[in-house]
C-alpha cells in the first residue's frame, strides 16, 4: 500500500485524467442499456422447467405472447354495437407487428351441411338483421368463445393481439402498446382494459425505469442535504456525490459491454451502490481530516489516511462483494447477474475511491474537507459514543446476553414465514395493472395460463375413447380448483364437433364412444384446413394440449395445486407422460428457486467471512464475536417479517443479501480499526474505546446516509420497493446497533486471547503510528 499511495500521491493530474478519459467513454454503452423481463430468460438453457415449456411452446406455440384488451359495454349485443367492435378490431389488425387479432368476430361455428362439415364465422354482416337475441344466445352458448370472447351476460368482450415471436422483444411490444392506446384513445367513450402477460411485462418495467431514474435523483438530493447539514463543505458534498455517480456510471456501462440488461432484479444496482458507494469515501475523508487536525501536513495526511484505511477498505469492499458474489452459485439467471454486477459495481466503488479521493486531495488547496465549524453532529457524536465505550464495558454481560435472548424470540418468528409470490406482488392494488386484471378475471377469464401436455407415446394414440374421457374428467377436475376459471382441451373441440355432425347419436356434451368415429371427425377437421385442431393436438395426434386459465394465486398455492394434480395425474394417466408447465408454472418455480438460491449463497458467504476473520485474527473466539453482529440483523429481519405476516419472495428475499453486505461492511470497518489500534501498541479496552468513538463516529454518518437513501424508497409504488426500503432501513439501524453496543461488549465478555505478534500485517502499515497512537489517547 505504501508504493501505491507514493504513486497515486505522485501521479494526481494524471490518474485524474485517466478518470476523465474513462467516464466520457463509458457514457455512450450507459445510455444504450436495454431492459428485458422474459421469464424464460431466468432460467439456464438446460433446466427441466425451461425445457418443458419449450417443448409445449414448440409444438403448439407461446402462451406469454398475447394483449388482450376488452370493455364491457350494455349496448353490446346490439347492430350499432356489434358494427363498432368489428370496425375497432380491423383498427388492431393494422397495427404492425400484431400477427393476428382475435375477436367475436373471428369467432367460427361448426355447421353440418349434409354431412358435411364447414367451419363459418360466428358473426357476419347479415346475421345483424336477424334476431339479436337468437344471435346472443348463440355466441354465449359456444364453448371456444364463452368466457373467452364474450361473457356469460353478453355486455363484456374482448380482442386477443397475438405479437409475432420472431420481433417479440421489449422494443416490440412498447410499440404495439402505443399504437393500441392511439387506437382506443379514438373512442373516448369506451372504458378500455388491458392485460396480458407481454402488456404487464412492457408496462412493469417502464414503470420500473421511472423509479429508478427518480429514485437515484431523490436519494442524491436527500444525500446531498443530509451531507451539507453534517459538513457545511462543498468539498464534503461533491466528493463523495462524483464517486457514487462514477460507480453507477461504470457499472451501466460494464453491463452493457458485457450483453446484460436491465431486469426485475439488476434494476436496483444502481440505488443500492448510490447508498453504499458513499461509505468509503466518507470513511475515507473524516480519517484524512482527523489526520489534519492532529496536525498532519496534507500530503502526509493523505499517506496516513492510505496507509490506515486503503487495505481496510480495501477488505470491506471485497467482503461486501463475496456477500454479492456468492450469488453466482445460483441456478437463476438473473440472480447471477444481478450478484456479479453488484459485486463489480462495489469494487469498481472503491477502485475510484482509492484513485479519485487522494489525487483530489492532492489538487485541491482546500486543507480540511469537513469545516472545522460545520453541523453540530459530530462533537455530539463524539461524547456520546465515548460515554457509549465506558458503557459496553460496563454493562457488558447484560447487553451480550439481553441482545442475543431478544434476537433468539423474535427469531421465532421465522418459523412462521412463507415462500410465496405473486405475477402482479410488486405492483399496488389500487394500480391501473391490477384493476384491468382483475376486469378480466372478474368478466371473462384470468390472464395467467396453466398449460398441460398429455403424451400417449403412439401415433393416433388421441384417438381412443377411453383415454379421452379421462382427459374430459381431467379438465372437469382442474375446474374444481377455485383458483382455476376456464379450461378447454381436444376434447371441448371433439364434444362440439359431435353435437353438431351427430346431433341424434350425441348427448349433449358427450364424447364419441367409438374410435372409428373419432378417425373420422379427425379427418373432417383436416380437410377442412382450420388451424384450431393445432392447438390443441399435434400432426401425429399422439399429444393433447389442455389450456386452463387461472387467477394470480401465488407461487405457494400454484405449487399445491401442482402436487395435488401430481397425485392425480400418476393415478389416472399411469402410462401416459404429463408435463404440467405455462407462464404460471414458470414464474411459481421461478420464486421458490429464487429464494432458496439466496438462502445458500448468504450461508456460503458467512463460511467464506468466517475463513477470512480466522485468517485476520487466528482466534476461533474472534471468529463467533465478528460473526454474532453480522447474523443479528438478519435474524431480527426475518422473524419481524414471520410475525408481520411478510412473505419470502425474490423481491424480499434479496434483502437479505443487500443487509448482509452492509452488516459485513460495518463490522468489518470497526475490527480493522481496532486491529490496527492493537497493532500500535494499545491494550483491548482503549483499542475498543478509540475504535468506537472514531469509527463509530464514522459508522453512525454512514448509516444516516444509507437510510436517507433507502428510505425514499418506503414512498414507493412498488410494494416490493416500498418493502425494500422499510426492511432494508430496519437492517441498517440493527446492524449500527449491533457493531457499536453488541460487538464491544462481547469483546469484554468473551475476552478472546489477542496476541498481536501473530496476526498478518496486512492492515496497519503506517509510519506515523507513534504520533497517532498519542493523538488518539490525548483526544479520548
Amino acid at each position: 500500500m505504501r508504493k501505491f499511495s507514493n504513486f497515486v500521491l505522485k501521479h494526481p493530474r494524471l490518474i485524474t485524467l485517466g478518470i476523465v478519459i474513462v467516464t466520457i467513454l463509458s457514457i455512450y454503452p450507459a445510455s444504450g442499456i436495454k431492459t428485458d423481463f422474459d421469464l424464460e430468460n431466468f432460467y439456464p438453457k438446460k433446466d427441466p422447467t425451461v425445457q418443458f415449456y419449450q417443448a409445449m411452446e414448440d409444438e403448439f406455440g407461446r402462451d406469454d405472447n398475447i394483449i388482450m384488451l376488452g370493455y364491457q359495454s350494455e349496448t353490446l349485443f346490439t347492430e350499432e354495437g356489434l358494427i363498432r367492435l368489428k370496425k375497432i378490431s380491423e383498427l388492431l389488425e393494422g397495427i404492425e407487428n400484431v400477427s393476428e387479432v382475435r375477436s367475436l368476430w373471428t369467432a367460427e361455428e361448426m355447421i353440418n351441411r349434409n354431412g358435411t362439415l364447414i367451419f363459418q364465422p360466428l358473426l357476419h354482416q347479415d346475421s345483424l338483421a336477424n334476431n339479436i337475441s337468437e344471435l346472443k344466445k348463440k355466441v354465449t352458448g359456444d364453448p371456444f368463445s364463452k368466457g373467452f370472447f364474450i361473457s356469460e351476460d353478453a355486455t363484456t368482450t374482448a380482442f386477443y393481439l397475438e405479437i409475432d415471436e420472431e420481433v417479440n422483444s421489449y422494443e416490440t411490444r412498447n410499440q404495439i402498446i402505443d399504437e393500441l392506446e392511439s387506437i382506443t384513445a379514438a373512442y373516448p367513450e369506451i372504458d378500455f382494459k388491458t392485460t396480458g402477460i407481454p402488456y404487464f411485462r412492457n408496462q412493469y418495467v417502464n414503470m420500473l425505469n421511472g423509479e429508478v431514474l427518480f429514485y437515484i435523483s431523490f436519494s442524491s438530493v436527500l444525500i446531498i442535504i443530509l451531507l451539507w447539514y453534517l459538513y457545511r463543505s462543498f468539498t464534503g458534498i461533491f466528493i463523495p456525490m462524483l464517486i457514487v455517480w462514477l460507480t453507477v456510471l461504470f457499472t451501466v456501462a460494464t453491463v452493457t459491454l458485457t450483453g446484460g440488461y436491465l431486469e426485475i432484479m439488476s434494476s436496483t444496482i444502481a440505488p443500492i451502490l448510490l447508498c453504499v458507494g458513499v461509505a468509503d469515501s466518507i470513511h475515507m475523508i473524516s480519517k484524512f481530516d482527523d489526520a489534519v487536525q492532529h496536525g498532519f501536513k496534507k500530503q502526509k495526511a493523505i499517506m496516513e489516511m492510505l496507509l490506515t484505511l486503503g487495505s481496510a477498505t480495501l477488505l470491506t469492499s471485497v467482503t461486501t462483494a463475496i456477500g454479492f458474489g456468492t450469488l453466482l452459485t445460483s441456478n437463476v439467471v438473473p440472480m447471477k447477474r444481478f450478484g456479479i454486477y453488484t459485486a463489480v459495481g462495489v469494487l469498481i466503488a472503491y477502485t475510484i475511491t482509492i484513485f479519485l479521493l487522494p489525487s483530489i486531495l492532492k489538487l485541491i488547496k482546500t486543507k480540511r474537507v469537513f469545516k472545522k465549524n460545520g453541523g453540530r453532529l459530530y462533537p455530539l457524536l463524539a461524547d456520546w459514543l465515548l460515554k457509549l465505550s465506558f458503557f459496553t464495558k460496563k454493562h457488558n454481560r447484560t447487553i451480550s446476553i439481553g441482545s442475543l435472548v431478544t434476537c433468539g424470540l423474535i427469531g421465532l418468528g421465522i418459523f412462521q414465514l412463507n415462500v410465496n409470490g405473486r405475477v402482479f406482488d410488486d405492483v399496488s392494488q389500487s394500480s391501473v395493472l391490477i384493476q384491468d386484471s382483475n376486469f378480466f378475471s372478474e368478466n371473462l377469464a384470468p390472464a395467467f395460463p396453466l398449460e398441460l401436455v398429455i403424451d400417449t407415446k403412439q401415433e393416433y394414440g388421441i384417438e381412443n375413447p377411453e383415454f379421452l374421457q379421462r382427459v374430459e374428467n381431467l379438465q372437469q377436475h382442474l375446474l374444481g380448483y377455485p383458483e382455476i376459471k376456464r379450461a378447454t382441451s381436444f376434447t371441448t373441440l371433439l364434444k362440439e364437433l359431435h353435437q353438431t355432425m351427430a346431433p341424434e347419436q350425441a348427448a349433449v356434451d358427450s364424447l364419441p364412444d367409438s374410435e372409428q368415429l373419432i378417425s373420422q371427425y379427425l379427418l373432417l377437421l383436416e380437410i377442412n384446413d382450420n388451424d384450431i385442431l393445432s392447438r390443441v393436438t399435434d400432426f401425429d395426434y399422439q399429444k393433447i394440449r389442455l389450456s386452463s386459465q387461472t387467477l394470480d394465486a401465488g407461487s405457494m398455492r400454484i405449487n399445491q395445486i401442482r402436487d395435488s394434480l401430481d397425485i392425480y395425474l400418476s393415478a389416472n394417466f399411469p402410462n401416459e407422460e404429463v408435463i404440467v408447465t405455462g407462464s404460471t408454472v414458470l414464474s411459481a418455480d421461478l420464486v421458490g428457486k429464487m429464494v432458496y438460491s439466496l438462502a445458500s449463497s448468504i450461508g456460503l458467504a458467512f463460511i467464506c467471512i468466517s475463513i477470512l476473520m480466522a485468517f485476520l485474527f487466528r482466534d476461533l473466539k474472534m471468529v463467533i464475536i465478528s460473526l454474532i453482529p453480522n447474523i443479528i440483523p438478519l435474524i431480527l429481519i426475518a422473524g419481524l417479517m414471520g410475525l408481520i405476516g411478510i412473505d419470502i419472495k425474490p423481491s424480499t428475499a434479496v434483502i437479505f443479501t443487500i443487509a448482509f453486505g452492509i452488516a459485513v461492511d460495518d463490522t468489518i470497518h470497526y475490527l480493522a480499526r481496532f486491529r490496527i489500534e492493537l497493532k500500535r501498541g494499545l491494550d483491548v479496552e482503549e483499542a475498543l474505546q478509540v475504535t468506537t468513538q472514531k469509527t463509530g463516529r464514522a459508522i453512525i454518518i454512514t448509516s444516516i446516509i444509507l437510510l436517507a437513501g433507502f428510505g425514499t424508497l418506503i414512498t414507493s409504488a412498488f410494494t416490493s420497493t416500498m418493502l425494500m426500503g422499510i426492511l432494508v432501513s430496519s437492517t441498517i439501524f440493527f446492524a449500527v446497533t449491533a457493531d457499536l453496543f453488541v460487538l464491544p461488549a462481547l469483546f469484554h465478555w468473551i475476552k478472546p486471547n489477542l496476541k498481536v505478534e501473530e496476526m498478518p500485517s496486512i492492515l496497519a502499515e503506517s509510519s506515523y503510528g507513534s504520533r497517532w497512537v498519542k493523538s488518539e489517547n490525548q483526544s479520548s
